[in-house]
């Protein structure tokens, strides 16, 4: 259905700005009273073909018995959980346990699981020996990786003399740095130009209906923990925070005005940061910059939270097209790492092409 919006707005658009390529109102009207029931009538019947030919998949969770319940809400609505494996026959959420690590092995051979789904956090041990069991009884096997994990993933295999050794980096050089330093104020100034109108609109709509400036700054957490003030339109009330000191905004926040509604729906808020990819504070993609005073609380709670500084922050990122509103900032961060460790400009156009999507999403966060 997002498509089929872009679609119909792009040809509106098209019809009205250039010249002898006008589409009669009453074309687009059919065009949207076929077109939609046929593309959802065909999304129907592709997903009910898909039920009845794939079978659900018998899903295992090997983990600590305090990630279990988190684990468990992962899974889509078609796997079934055949159980839990943890350290102590305890799972949280009233799930079925299995047994302990020890019995790994005779739950897998005897149970035929097609998948198991392990938490990164467990015991260097216990994890290989369930990701050797799982390969070895042919099972599909989904590891939470941890920073570690992370850092080694699409590494490079050398050698020091005759012994093989990985050689775990980033990967950047200063001329690729450099082309998406160009690429970023390419978008931003293209950006900035096509999304005039809408930036003038929100302008004259937040001033008209709440007091306070039309524009919001606020310090973030850039690259190498450098502070910058990020621009956005101000969706809240005026001084916000005046009360409550310094918290994270909620999806049904009841400081956010009518308008800001709007704008933080469209993602019409967010244009303003083109001016700071401009500026060189951020890139079009990377991690999304955080505030001090989180950044210095997660850098306590999450292992390997200062890592996802070592490049730009971004407009949007792999967490914001892979994640949702809801998302943890453990799984967050995460996809941050991933981004850092995996990052080029065909993941980079991947991403934004994805955004556009998002963008119509309720549930995604930018």
């Amino acid at each position: 259905m997002a498509s089929l919006v872009f679609i119909s707005l792009a040809i509106i658009v098209l019809s009205y700005n250039i010249p002898y390529y006008v589409v009669p109102p009453r074309v687009l009207f059919v065009f949207a009273l076929i077109f939609a029931p046929t593309l959802i009538a065909w999304r129907w019947l592709l997903l009910s073909f898909e039920r009845k030919v794939t079978p659900a998949r018998k899903v295992v969770i090997i983990a600590e018995s305090g990630e279990t319940e988190y684990l468990s809400n992962k899974l889509n609505g078609r796997d079934r959980l055949l159980g839990v494996v943890t350290e102590n026959r305890l799972a949280k959420g009233g799930l079925p346990v299995l047994g302990t690590f020890e019995d790994t092995e005779d739950i897998i051979a005897s149970r035929g699981p097609d998948e198991l789904l392990i938490s990164g956090s467990l015991a260097w041990e216990t994890k290989t020996k369930a990701i050797l069991l799982g390969v070895k009884y042919g099972c599909t096997v989904y590891l939470v990786p941890n920073l570690y994990e992370i850092m080694v993933s699409q590494s490079v295999l050398s050698q020091f003399e005759d012994t093989p050794v990985i050689q775990v980096s980033l990967g950047k050089t200063h001329g690729m740095e450099q082309l998406k330093r160009i690429f970023d104020c390419l978008v931003a100034v293209i950006g900035l130009v096509i999304t005039l109108p809408f930036s003038l609109a929100a302008a004259l709509a937040i001033k008209l209906t709440s007091p306070g400036p039309v524009f919001y700054t606020q310090k973030r957490v850039g690259r190498n923990n450098k502070v910058f003030q990020l621009y956005k339109f101000r969706t809240m009330i005026n001084n916000a925070e005046a009360r409550t000191g310094p918290v994270l905004s909620s999806e049904k926040d009841g400081r956010v005005t009518k308008v800001g509604r709007i704008l933080r729906m469209t993602r019409i808020d967010e244009i303003p940061q083109l001016i700071n990819v401009l500026k060189g504070d951020m890139s079009i993609v990377g991690p999304r910059p955080e505030r001090p005073v989180f950044v210095e609380k997660y850098c306590k709670e999450l292992p390997g939270y200062a890592y996802r500084h070592m490049i730009n922050t971004g407009i949007t990122g792999l967490a914001q097209v892979s994640g949702k509103y809801s998302t943890s900032p453990q799984d967050k961060l995460r996809y941050d790492l991933l981004y850092a460790k995996a990052a080029t400009p065909l993941l980079d156009l991947n991403i934004m092409l994805k955004t556009i999507k998002v963008m119509f999403s309720r549930d995604k966060s930018l």
